[in-house]
């Protein structure tokens, strides 16, 4: 019946406990940002903004079939990448990123105050 720790439970360190508060403040301000986002973006806007340029000229077959003679398929999968890419940061989609985004910087802050070592 000692007041020792059980060997289970760790101690929080000052660190630790820092390192908690940081993730939840990551989650919590990422979180409100994505909701500011999504209820500013209009879903016309993200059509329309997203790729203007890109989407009408990159779309046609011609030039799908130009930039696979000169690159090839290579170079049209990197091209999709970057349209799509492109659209994830305008409109609707921008709330989507941030929100993945804060959630993941979290749980980072998160599993990094888990291993921590326990101060001397």
């Amino acid at each position: 019946m000692s007041n020792e720790p059980e060997p289970d439970e760790r101690i929080k360190t000052p660190a630790m406990i820092l390192m908690r508060r940081l993730a939840a403040c990551v989650l919590i301000v990422g979180l409100s940002a994505s909701a500011i986002v999504l209820a500013t973006a209009s879903a016309e806007a993200d059509e329309d903004d997203a790729g203007f340029y890109t989407s009408s000229v990159n779309s046609s077959k011609k030039y799908r079939g130009d930039l696979e003679r000169i690159g090839g398929k290579a170079a049209v999968a990197a091209a999709e990448f970057n349209e799509w890419f492109d659209g994830l940061w305008h409109g609707r989609r921008l709330a989507g990123t941030l929100a993945a985004l804060s959630i993941g910087a979290s749980l980072l802050c998160f599993l990094a105050s888990r291993v921590l070592p326990p101060d001397e």
